[in-house]
């Protein structure tokens, strides 16, 4: 592929993804998502989705196209946020039924004032949105003219040099240590900035910075441009930054809703996980949803879902304690993260399925 077309798709992609994480404010765009013929929408029953139109979220467009959720006698209304901060705080206000995203410092701390205050969790994970494994879509990347020139080659020449990742809080920032620790050191070895994945290459090319987490498309485009090396993109395998979650009080409510769309979430995962990542019809219905074109789909590496809905509770304790060494966390007593998820829709939902097999 060309430099150019390279340099559209990262473009392209970068406007889909300031359409939904952009902007300071909180406005969101709200959509009916009706998918499929199916039952009179009389007989449904509507279920509020928090989502941001980006790739990870591509089992709710699935499950809707498809009829999944109709199956299920829901008909998904979903609220497209302007920016993944409040997706918490929406759902836990109860303004979302089922909200998925980032399972990060902000998280946490919620979870944490809930205990101090001896209060219901407003919110419970109930299964994975996405899980990373190599290679990676946030490899850790150099200047290539340092890689060439032997000033850094390995993850160590790092150490007292200026690293970047997006923001701080957030999965990259612990995407960084763990990247790290693969060749022996720690962010406390790095000086860590923050600094927008669009900016990362130039920044490196100038030598304001030495590494950086980079997210596709850029980092594909900036070795293709010259300015970038990936130095590691295989230092995860199985960590899930993210979640869906119910409100608590919605899913006691309502039972059945929330059951019925932990099985049609799966059997969406389930096709996604089938070679559903190379099969033009879901690709055109991502595209549908996200605005970002089949190529850039293509060529960006791909998020993987977890087909039986099992949360990986070791990735986030983890994340928990890396975030209070990094002073993020407002609490001092460790969260029980087992306590605060609840497998039950999700066994439920393998039940009704059946054994996964891939396609």
């Amino acid at each position: 592929m060309s430099q150019s077309r390279w340099f559209a798709l990262a473009l392209t992609l970068l406007a889909a993804l300031v359409a939904a994480c952009g902007g300071g404010d909180q406005a969101r765009q709200q959509a009916t998502a009706t998918g499929q013929p199916g039952p009179q929408s009389a007989t449904l029953e509507t279920v509020t989705v928090g989502y941001i139109p980006i790739l990870i979220y591509a089992p709710f467009f699935v499950g809707i196209e498809r009829g999944y959720f109709r199956e299920q006698g829901l008909e998904l209304d979903l609220q497209a946020l302007a920016g993944g901060a409040d997706m918490l705080t929406q759902t836990a206000a109860g303004n979302f039924d089922v909200g998925a995203g980032g399972i990060g410092s902000a998280y946490f701390n919620l979870a944490a004032r809930a205990r101090a205050l001896g209060q219901k969790q407003a919110i419970k994970i109930v299964a994975p949105l996405h899980a990373e494994r190599p290679p990676l879509t946030t490899p850790l990347v150099v200047s290539k003219k340092a890689y060439d020139e032997g000033r850094i080659t390995r993850i160590a020449d790092l150490r007292g040099k200026k690293v970047a990742i997006n923001a701080f809080g957030a999965a990259t920032e612990y995407w960084l240590e763990r990247a790290l620790n693969a060749g022996g050191l720690t962010s406390r070895d790095v000086e860590v900035v923050a600094i927008p994945f669009q900016n990362v290459a130039q920044a490196l090319d100038s030598g304001a910075i030495a590494g950086a987490m980079l997210g596709e498309p850029f980092a594909s485009l900036g070795v293709r441009q010259g300015q970038v090396h990936v130095l590691h993109n295989s230092f995860l395998d199985g960590d899930q930054p993210t979640a869906v979650y119910y409100n608590a009080a919605w899913a006691e409510k309502h039972p059945r809703l929330a059951q019925g769309f932990m099985v049609a979430y799966l059997k969406a995962v389930r096709d996604l996980e089938s070679g559903g990542w190379s099969d033009p019809a879901i690709l055109a219905i991502i595209s549908k949803y996200t605005n970002v074109p089949v190529a850039t789909i293509q060529a960006a590496a791909r998020p993987y879902g977890e087909p039986d809905g099992t949360v990986n509770v070791t990735s986030l304790e983890n994340q928990q304690k890396f975030f209070k060494e990094q002073g993020r966390l407002t609490y001092d007593q460790p969260l029980d993260i087992a306590s605060l998820i609840d497998p039950s829709y999700a066994r439920e939902a393998v039940k009704t399925l059946g054994p996964f097999r891939r396609g």
